[in-house]
Formats: C-alpha cells, structure tokens, sequence
C-alpha cells in the first residue's frame, strides 16, 4: 500500500490527500506555510528558529490565527454560547484569548477550572463538564459560581443539588444527552457548522 493510499477500513469518507505535504489549512494556522527549502513556518517564525530558540520538542501557537478564528466562531454562532474545549490545550493566555473572544470556557477537572480563574476568566462563563467529576469539582464550581455543570446523570443531578444546597446555593446545571447537535456534512466531511435540534 502507497503512503497515500486509504487503509480498506479507513471510514468510507476519508479521503487520500493528492500532496501529503500540503498543509491543510483547517488543520494550520493561516500563517502556516513552507519556504522555498521546505522548511515549515509559523507566525512568520521557521521551526529551525523556534527550535533553537526554545528547544524540541516545542508547543507552538499561533496567537493572531487563534484569536481570528475564536472570533469567528463567537460571530458564527452568535446567541448559542459557544465554548472552547479546554482539553485541546489551556494555559492562562489561551484562557484570556478566549474571554477576549466573548467565548465561553468548557472545562472537565478542576486543574482546567483553576487555570480559567487564575487567569481572570468569568466564572459564569464556565461550563464544567466530565464524567465521573468528583465532589471537590462540584463544591469549587458550586463556590467559584460556574455557570453550567453539565451532569451526566441522575445520582450526580442529587450530588450536585445536595452539595449547593449545603452551601445555601442553587445549583445550575444542563444534562448532557447524545445527539444535541447533529453533524452536518460539508465539502470533504469536514465538521463546519451545527442545526438546532427540531423540537
């Protein structure tokens, strides 16, 4: 099998790229590119550069890439309460891109929520949402004023209304169920955007 070849039990909509150098710019920041040696550029900035300066191996982010594309999503979506999935990747900065943004913070352990309020992220834009989240998540959300714990199910809907009720708090909370938002195909299967659910 050729290195761009689909393996048979590939998913029926994958696709072998015509260049397995391209770089894909769903997957790139726009910045992305290579020169002239091949060698890739991000931010303006070669990796040889980057290596040398912050040796390997290096996480890189592109801020004006991030926050342009953060932005888009809060237009895109404007009304739905779009949030960042922390798990990608969070550090303070990341955090206040993202509050800059006017997006929401979607956490799932209480190291991703201290991270989000260290970095001055409005708690009652924070959803806290994991399975099998622990009784000291539910009483930092409960006492940091998290917007939304998303529960899982029935016995953490009790845990979380026992533990705000012990606190003279109201719990807020959103059950998370399957099938929410449907995928939409687009061009080459990308996920691009979301319907609202018929009622």
């Amino acid at each position: 099998m050729s290195a761009n070849t689909v393996p048979p039990a590939a998913p029926a909509w994958l696709e072998a790229p015509d260049d397995l150098n391209r770089l894909d710019p769903a997957l790139w920041p726009g910045s992305a590119h290579r020169d002239d040696q091949g060698q890739l550029h991000l931010g303006g900035l070669g990796v040889t550069e980057l290596t040398e300066r912050f040796a390997s191996p290096v996480y890189v982010f592109d801020e004006a890439d991030f926050r342009a594309r953060a932005e888009a999503f809060a237009r895109g979506f404007d009304g739905w309460g779009v949030y960042y999935a922390s798990k990608s990747f969070l550090c303070r900065a990341v955090a206040r891109w993202v509050e800059q943004a006017g997006l929401g913070l979607d956490v799932c352990s209480g190291n991703e929520l201290a991270v989000g309020l260290a970095a001055g992220f409005p708690a009652e834009r924070i959803g806290l949402h994991g399975n099998n989240k622990s009784e000291a998540e539910l009483i930092a959300a409960i006492e940091t004023g998290v917007g939304h714990v998303i529960v899982d199910c029935f016995e953490e809907i009790e845990r979380l209304g026992r533990l705000a009720g012990e606190r003279g708090r109201r719990g807020r909370g959103r059950e998370r169920r399957r099938g929410e938002l449907r995928r939409q195909r687009g061009p080459h299967d990308k996920l691009r955007h979301y319907k609202r659910p018929r009622r």
